[in-house]
């Protein structure tokens, strides 16, 4: 006899013997009910019933239909109904009665064996639930205790910086809460809650603003006060682009700033260079503001992200230390490059306009701003006949200009000495070429009578 009609044999005598034992007997017929060590989720529904399990379970839930969700002193009483629930309760009672019936014999008696001598056999209680239910009560909550933080504020009065305090605010921790419900709900949990809270940091606390102590670069320039129209466009400027606070690697643009204060709606016909040509535009003065805190800028130790010259030198400041800007295609902008917000602060007094930029005394250093010309282009004369001018005549339609190609330095000193120097910007102002207009109309002799 092989070894396998051996082992064929002698599994046949064990279920032989097990058929014949009456415990086991017992353990393979339950008359109807659920075997003993069977578990819906953590209730037992031993010698029950499907109809008794159902009952139970259903029981169990109901008592744990409740939970407390709970900040500082509040109670919130959470219906778990509310989001739809369904365990499907008549499926998992089929589901616990058919342990140990519903496979072949031999299974199904290993399985009631197991479970007699103490073994369990838990099914597992799904939930099945509105999700967006639950997003919906975490929505309403976060409305009921989110308080918005704000942010402390500064501001230069008589050359020195006022501080503000500013508040914490919170919300609730969405995901957080959404976890401890959805855990309450496949866990059949009624225990209280604390709502979980984030703290939300406001942009500027007092503390950060109160390290702003110093003035890091300051700039003016002069401008004609009988231009009215030109004053208007400064003042209007000037104001929008004062009292900013940048923080930490931020970065401040003219435009963006004049754009959310609605300057450009307030701007005025006034002098513009268009084309390389000195014209009239809307807006005429206000490079000369962009052009005075780029100089404080450069003082202060910022960083330049964007810097574009005029295409003719500026009568206002040195060549290449100009600043122009034109909205929606031409910006100034620069970075706080320090670990301290800056302040940028603008004044006109008299006929001047004052940039200053204050940060941290940490952060101040010995700036020089020099500039080179590299390079002087010549302009051409070019000369245009005109059949209206005398032969003898010639007129300048045209002025002629220099050009220029111009290095912008920044200089960083200690005790007299250079420690860096370092390129800023290369401006190049192209020349005008001048042009003549030559007579070339014949003069006949009068007669004399």
């Amino acid at each position: 006899m092989t070894a396998l009609k051996k082992n064929k044999l002698l599994m046949m005598l064990v279920i032989i013997f097990m058929l014949l034992n009456n415990s086991i007997i017992y353990a393979f017929d339950l008359e109807g009910k659920i075997s003993k060590n069977v578990y819906i989720g953590e209730i037992d529904v031993s010698d029950l019933t499907i109809e008794e399990a159902t009952k139970k379970v259903n029981l169990y839930i109901e008592e744990n239909r409740y939970f407390n969700l709970i900040y500082n002193d509040k109670k919130i009483k959470i219906d778990k109904n509310t989001f739809d629930l369904d365990y499907k309760i008549p499926q998992l009672a089929q589901n616990a009665y058919n342990v140990g019936r519903d496979k072949d014999i031999i299974k199904n008696i290993k399985t009631k064996v197991s479970l007699k001598r103490g073994n369990k056999e838990i099914i597992p209680i799904v939930s099945y639930y509105n999700i967006s239910k639950i997003d919906e009560l975490i929505k309403q909550l976060n409305e009921q205790f989110y308080i918005s933080p704000v942010n402390a504020t500064a501001e230069v009065i008589n050359d020195k910086v006022a501080v503000t305090k500013g508040s914490y605010g919170q919300n609730i921790n969405k995901q957080q809460l959404k976890s401890i419900i959805i855990y309450k709900i496949d866990n059949l949990n009624s225990k209280d809650s604390e709502i979980p809270i984030t703290v939300l940091k406001p942009k500027y606390t007092s503390k950060q603003l109160s390290k702003i102590d110093t003035l890091l670069g300051s700039y003016e320039t002069y401008f004609n006060p009988k231009n009215i129209n030109r004053v208007n466009n400064i003042s209007v400027a000037t104001q929008a682009t004062s009292n900013v606070i940048i923080n930490t690697n931020e970065k401040f643009s003219f435009n963006n700033e004049l754009r959310e204060k609605n300057v450009y709606n307030q701007l005025r016909e006034a002098p513009i260079i268009l084309n390389g040509k000195p014209d009239k535009g809307v807006g005429g003065g206000i490079c000369q503001v962009s052009t005075t805190i780029y100089n404080a800028a450069l003082y202060a130790g910022m960083d330049i992200v964007e810097i574009t010259n005029h295409s003719i030198p500026s009568p206002y400041v040195n060549k290449g230390r100009d600043a122009t800007v034109c909205e929606g295609a031409i910006d100034f902008v620069f970075k706080n490059k320090y670990n301290t917000p800056i302040i940028v602060h603008n004044t006109i007094l008299s006929n001047k306009i004052v940039s200053n930029i204050y940060g941290s005394s940490d952060d101040k250093s010995d700036i020089e701003i020099d500039t080179e010309v590299i390079e002087t282009i010549t302009n051409k004369k070019i000369y245009k006949n005109n059949s209206k001018l005398r032969k003898d005549v010639k007129v300048v339609e045209q002025p002629g200009r220099l050009g220029y190609t111009v290095n912008t330095f920044r200089i960083y000193k200690s005790n007299g000495e250079i420690l860096k120097k370092e390129l800023i910007n290369k401006s190049y102002y192209p020349p005008c070429d001048e042009i003549i207009l030559k007579g070339t109309k014949e003069v006949q002799n009068e007669v004399t009578k």
